[in-house]
């Protein structure tokens, strides 16, 4: 008897001081999972950040439980290749499967088999998927980019419960059904069929839940929002949530902010060309192009951010009702979710619309991290330590006892859970092909004056720097992030910053030469 009280006695001492976080007491019964993924979501746009136009009273209950991470950052802001990393644990430089060039290859199968949920499911879990899942997986040879639009390349059989669509589904029912999905067949409150994809996909939601706890084993859900990605249709009733009410624009949507972006982004970019009108694309109705959706005008400024609000209302909703659905189970004691999102969004900011681009509104990610078996006195704190979204998959493995792969670079963020300050990187790192499929520069006829938004970042606590590799000359930013948060000051050409601008440059190599298997790589000295 004496020796179990000595084996008890670091985890009492811990749970007493208050140093023992990433080991608070836990059961014996490994934890159920849920992973919600929104699309498209900025970081600022929920209530508990302190935005007062956005409607998110479930996900604001649900923040005041969890921990919060205020420095958390996406390794590639644009939906395929960011969904791609999170679940497979790497960055896009080295799982190739993005948009465009040089990174537009598929997730082979072999590759698969290390995402996080194969490797969960090997552990007795069991586990489901909904909604969009985001990228092609087929195969054992390193092909091209298939088919976005295809079934033949999801990874159905890896998971004992498939509700997954392909490309980018609609928000609205044809004939029936939701992306392939009769309506009937998941009935919603009283028996009502979904008028709506995210309310729809809440109804499977409920219907996994159910059917895994009768399943007799742990279970990891992944559901994968479309909402709030264009085209911006959320369901009628949150729409008219945000009526008789005038949104403000973002702080930084003003010329004065977009005349400090690089001319590359000011003259390439889909995300300046959107905002002043000059692209089309599937931003307004679903059914057809709208030449006119740009947010210069205040009429179509306030319609968008109305619509996106709207949407993210409707993922609230969801939220509340999954959590119900776990206490009337008694599943909420040993359920953790964690919220984010694939990327962020401009929505205005610097004159921009979109995402893609490496600045703040598109990279910094939103991260709840709830886990029911925390002391309450250490729920609803704000971590401040810089995590990645390539520390997800290691996270999820971690929570169910599981260590992760060598080849994953990422770290387990749950020793920062409840706690204000751990720091577990120095620095973290991302990067952009995204643009627009313009050809790079060995295929143009004038490679000496190539100019594309194809770009990496690295961040510290104190500083970001950007590096425009493809371009020639290089481009580049750096920027003091305690003094400037806004970005509207790039330092790289001042002599007092000299020796920071060599310090991330030589951060950034790092990444590159380590991680970097698809695309150019360019040291600047």
């Amino acid at each position: 008897m004496k020796g179990h009280h000595l084996l008890l006695l670091p985890y009492l001492l811990g749970s007493i001081l208050g140093w023992n976080s990433p080991s608070f007491p836990r059961n014996n019964t490994r934890p159920n999972i849920i992973f919600l993924l929104a699309d498209d979501q900025r970081a600022d746009a929920f209530g508990f950040m302190g935005n007062t136009t956005v409607i998110t009273p479930n996900l604001d209950q649900l923040a005041s439980e969890s921990t919060v991470f205020e420095n958390a950052y996406h390794v590639v802001p644009i939906c395929q290749p960011s969904r791609a990393s999170i679940m497979t644990g790497q960055y896009l430089g080295t799982h190739g499967a993005g948009f465009d060039y040089p990174a537009n290859y598929v997730i082979t199968e072999s590759e698969f088999k290390n995402s996080y949920p194969v490797l969960l499911r090997q552990m007795g879990y069991y586990t489901g998927f909904i909604g969009k899942f985001g990228f092609p997986v087929g195969g054992e040879i390193k092909m091209r980019n298939l088919d976005l639009e295809s079934t033949k390349y999801l990874p159905e059989a890896s998971f004992d419960d498939w509700m997954g669509f392909p490309g980018q589904g609609s928000y609205l029912p044809r004939n029936g059904r939701f992306n392939g999905y009769e309506n009937g067949t998941y009935p919603g409150p009283e028996g009502r069929p979904a008028t709506h994809l995210t309310e729809f996909m809440g109804n499977q939601a409920i219907q996994f839940l159910r059917t895994a706890a009768h399943a007799k084993q742990p279970f990891c859900l992944s559901i994968s929002f479309k909402a709030p990605h264009a085209p911006y249709l959320p369901a009628e009733r949150f729409r008219q949530m945000y009526d008789n009410r005038e949104i403000p624009r973002m702080q930084n949507d003003a010329p004065e902010f977009h005349q400090t972006l690089p001319a590359v982004v000011r003259e390439k970019s889909r995300d300046a060309r959107w905002y002043f009108g000059r692209t089309q694309g599937y931003y307004g109705e679903e059914t057809g192009y709208r030449h006119d959706w740009h947010i210069a005008l205040d009429s179509v400024y306030q319609e968008f951010i109305k619509n996106y609000y709207g949407l993210i209302t409707g993922i609230d909703e969801v939220v509340g009702r999954i959590r119900a659905e776990l206490r009337k189970s008694g599943a909420d004691r040993n359920t953790i979710i964690v919220y984010t999102s694939d990327n962020g969004h401009f929505a205005g900011s610097r004159q921009l619309m979109g995402k893609d681009l490496l600045y703040e509104e598109s990279i910094k990610a939103p991260l709840l991290v709830f886990d029911p078996r925390i002391p309450d006195r250490h729920k609803g704190k704000r971590q401040r330590a810089l995590v990645s979204m390539i520390d997800i998959a290691p996270t999820l493995l971690d929570l169910a006892g599981r260590t992760a792969p060598e080849n994953y670079p990422g770290k387990s963020i749950l020793p920062l859970l409840g706690t204000e300050w751990k720091a577990i990187h120095e620095a973290v790192y991302g990067e952009n092909n995204f643009d627009d499929y313009y050809p790079m520069r060995n295929q143009t006829d004038d490679p000496e004056n190539y100019q594309s938004v194809r770009s990496r970042y690295v961040r510290t606590l104190g500083y970001k720097y950007i590096r425009y590799h493809e371009n020639n000359p290089v481009t580049e930013e750096l920027y003091d992030m305690d003094r400037d948060p806004s970005e509207t000051r790039n330092l790289i050409d001042d002599p007092a910053y000299r020796a920071k601008a060599a310090e991330m440059r030589t951060l950034l190599d790092r990444f590159e030469e380590k991680h970097v298997r698809y695309g150019s790589r360019l040291n600047i000295r």
